[in-house]
């Protein structure tokens, strides 16, 4: 008999955040130690698969290291699926993945920064909380993208207006619920998205970014 829910997230400071989508609920943790025997294993014996952390178009990372690629594809397929990460939305849709994903997503200030984002710290922890606390209330819910959106809508700033179009869900059917047409944000989106294709194509400028934060 297959287990209900397993997470795979990361161990990092700049995502604890998400912890509170699965703290206290029972659910299998992967933390540390992404063997792939054991991953694909864990994958196998669990109906839902939550994957949380950073990450890119080619899949979720552990800091420099790929743990979930296109190699995971055909066990993740015939699963309930929650993906959130950075541009988690390339690698839900090219692989025709079922369930909730985000786009690039803004839960840090280099990361606003780099997207052209006016925020304040104050307003992204905001944000990531109530995020996560949506996510938390109304996983796997039949009308899960809806009610996400719906909470996470109350963050009326910059950063969450920025975030809130680029949720997504795909349906068992191939449907894909977002927000893209629905929701007008005060952000440039062509320089934006311009900026978001060539971060995809060249990962690591983002690195380079970073370091010249530090």
């Amino acid at each position: 008999m297959k287990k209900q829910t397993l997470v795979i997230h990361p161990q990092d400071p700049t995502t604890d955040f998400l912890t509170a989508i699965y703290d206290g609920r029972g659910f299998t943790e992967l933390r540390t130690d992404f063997q792939p025997r054991k991953i694909k294993k864990l994958i196998e014996e669990h109906e839902r698969i939550i994957l949380l952390g950073h990450g890119f178009h080619h899949g979720l990372l552990n800091y420099y290291q790929t743990i979930i690629d296109e190699s995971y594809v055909s066990l993740l397929r015939d699963k309930e699926l929650v993906g959130i990460w950075c541009y988690a939305k390339s690698f839900f849709e090219r692989h025709h993945l079922t369930g909730f994903y985000t786009d690039m997503f803004i839960s840090e200030m280099p990361e606003a920064l780099l997207m052209g984002v006016d925020a304040t710290e104050e307003e992204i922890e905001a944000s990531n909380r109530a995020f996560a606390k949506a996510v938390r209330k109304n996983l796997f819910h039949a009308e899960c993208f809806e009610r996400i959106f719906k909470e996470y809508q109350k963050i009326n700033t910059p950063v969450g207006l920025y975030n809130q179009v680029r949720l997504s869900y795909r349906s068992r059917n191939g449907l894909i619920q977002g927000n893209e047409d629905k929701y007008i944000h005060n952000v440039n989106s062509s320089g934006v998205d311009f900026l978001s294709n060539l971060l995809g194509q060249n990962p690591e400028l983002i690195t380079q970014f970073l370091k010249s934060l530090n």
